[in-house]
């Protein structure tokens, strides 16, 4: 049965009018409370209603084949180096579909985050959105004021939206082990300057685990020049680190730099481990040890998601999981 304004309105508890102007982003939608649109909006992703836009963008083609516009949205910061990656797992799962066609957009997003991303509250420019590497401040936001299409998140979780996640946790859990079974005497961990759930799982796997060890936290920006800049500044204060755990390749290959130019050898004085598994990982000296993020299956699951709820808003898959392996290379010797 074809979910109607009449449903959303009885559902939410407003009137037909309301519910219309609110969803279609109507002039005087901005008179009602903050409240009654967020019932609105929630009652219309409740119900899996599919907007106006939606409605004109689901047609048939020349082809035949059904038309959706979806977009990925993405904020401008170190970590869009992993953009590629993304779009490579979307297409593998759009370039099999046979009767449906989809129209990407890429949307950045700036320091405002989803605020500043008007078209995600207004159902007439895309069908649904991927929303990549949202910050905490983002995640709470989307949580209290829903937005007008579909949406699925990517490497977070969520009591009410589609999602895909990995073993983040776990794994880094894991990467701890293996600096305690090497008796390490000075564990450095290059984490985030940044917030989000996935950046917090990983911190929160390796501070658990090495919690009766002695250990030092920095934090770093997503570039190779922070890390480099972080572990000379460990070895300018004699905190030269016998293992270095960090939450991202690109610090952990800014750090490997900043070791040779200090005369550490690598791995026998310090063991480094990186994490993402970036294509550079394999062509450092030595080749970067790090955690495989599958990062192209995660984006088709994503996007398979979307299509889904989209598509059929009854569908019961709201979540994906992915298995993280850690993969040893040059940078890190074997367990003892």
């Amino acid at each position: 049965m074809a979910v109607t304004l009449k449903s959303i309105a009885k559902a939410a508890n407003v009137s037909i009018t309301t519910a219309s102007l609110i969803l279609n982003q109507k002039e005087g939608a901005i008179r009602f409370s903050a409240d009654t649109i967020r019932r609105v909006r929630e009652a219309s992703l409740s119900l899996g209603y599919i907007p106006n836009m939606s409605a004109r963008n689901l047609r048939q083609s020349e082809s035949g084949n059904t038309s959706l516009t979806l977009a990925v949205l993405w904020p401008i910061d170190a970590r869009v180096g992993l953009i590629g990656r993304i779009l490579t797992g979307i297409h593998r799962f759009t370039s099999s579909l046979e009767t449906i066609t989809i129209n990407l957009l890429v949307k950045t997003m700036d320091e405002d985050g989803i605020q500043g991303v008007k078209e995600l509250y207004d159902s007439n420019v895309f069908n649904g959105a991927i929303l990549a590497n949202v910050s905490a401040e983002d995640e709470a936001y989307i949580h209290k004021v829903p937005p007008s299409v579909p949406i699925v998140l990517f490497s977070r979780t969520s009591p009410i939206y589609p999602y895909v996640w990995a073993s983040y946790f776990e794994t880094s859990q894991k990467v701890a082990e293996h600096f305690i079974r090497n008796k390490h005497r000075r564990i450095v961990i290059l984490a985030s300057n940044l917030s989000s759930q996935a950046l917090d799982q990983k911190l929160a796997g390796f501070v658990e685990t090495l919690d009766a060890k002695e250990y030092l936290i920095r934090h770093c920006s997503f570039t190779e020049e922070s890390g480099y800049d972080a572990v000379a500044k460990l070895i300018k204060a004699g905190d030269v680190p016998t293992g270095l755990i960090c939450v991202c390749d690109q610090t952990a290959m800014g750090a490997l730099s900043a070791l040779h130019d200090h005369g550490i050898s690598i791995p026998g004085e310090c063991e480094v481990f990186g994490f993402d598994n970036q294509s550079f990982s394999n062509f450092t000296i030595p080749k970067l040890s790090t955690v495989n993020l599958p990062v192209e299956e995660m984006a088709s699951g994503a996007m398979e998601l979307l299509v889904q709820k989209i598509l059929d808003p009854n569908n019961l898959v709201r979540y994906k999981n992915f298995e993280l392996k850690m993969i040893h290379r040059g940078t890190t010797k074997k367990a003892i």
